[in-house]
């Protein structure tokens, strides 16, 4: 009975082929650099269904295009690293919120926004730390990561920051990052259903969609290889800027 109040989405309707094409390129960026997919889905979903179903699909497509690249990546995680990350990220988000029920939104986005450029300025200075991170640091990463999640929806440029000023290959970081990211996702999903914002038709476009995104996802893993360490970094710090400054328009 609840399956058949789900609308079936009409997929010739302009809305829907803007977000399949949308979908495929979010999902080739997030193949090839293991993030950045939700800073292009996000906006666009948000414009054509609101703030509540867009981002809950967007979740929904950050999952699907991951898993056909977890097999080819786990190998080379380092799982302390991520379930360190992970803890940290998921005691923090609590604090988060809290602040974000005490403060104006606009002025903590333009402080977001200046952090996360400042941290690109210092990584585009080839600044990197020596030898691998301590705990200290990881916990620190995935802890300012949950405080930006539970604060403004932006798990990611910390993470990205932390794995991109070490000095692992770029293929390491794609691995790290499309794995933490899956964990990120799901937590987010399970509170978005706790809250009844994951509704049938949410699910059920999702899945007419998943291809694209998939697709896209596919097309991005076979791309990496090709490039080198310089051109990954340097598309990494350009989605970094692009979420810094997306962040002021949301």
């Amino acid at each position: 009975m609840l399956a058949s109040a789900a609308a079936m989405p009409d997929l010739l309707a302009l809305s829907f082929l803007i977000s399949a094409a949308v979908a495929c390129v979010a999902g080739m960026v997030r193949g090839f650099a293991g993030f950045g997919a939700a800073m292009i889905m996000t906006p666009v979903f948000s414009a054509l269904h609101g703030p509540a179903v867009g981002i809950a699909l967007c979740l929904l497509l950050e999952i699907a295009v991951a898993l056909p690249l977890l097999p080819a990546v786990v190998r080379l995680v380092d799982w302390k690293r991520i379930g360190l990350l992970l803890l940290a990220a998921v005691a923090c988000v609590p604090a988060g919120t809290f602040v974000l029920t005490l403060t104006e939104p606009e002025p903590m986005r333009w402080a977001i926004s200046a952090i996360i450029l400042a941290a690109v300025a210092l990584l585009a200075s080839g600044w990197r730390y020596p030898g691998r991170p301590r705990p200290a640091a990881t916990l620190a990463a995935g802890g300012i990561s949950g405080f930006l999640n539970g604060l403004s929806g932006m798990a990611g440029p910390p993470i990205a920051f932390y794995y991109l000023a070490g000095q692992e290959t770029a293929a390491h970081v794609r691995a790290n990052l499309t794995t933490y990211f899956v964990f990120v996702d799901l937590a987010a999903i399970a509170v978005f259903a706790s809250r009844g914002l994951v509704g049938w038709n949410t699910g059920l476009q999702g899945l007419f969609l998943a291809p694209a995104v998939m697709l896209g996802g596919v097309l991005g893993e076979r791309l990496f290889p090709l490039a080198s360490e310089r051109f990954y970094r340097r598309l990494a710090l350009c989605l970094l800027v692009g979420v810094a400054v997306g962040s002021l328009m949301l």
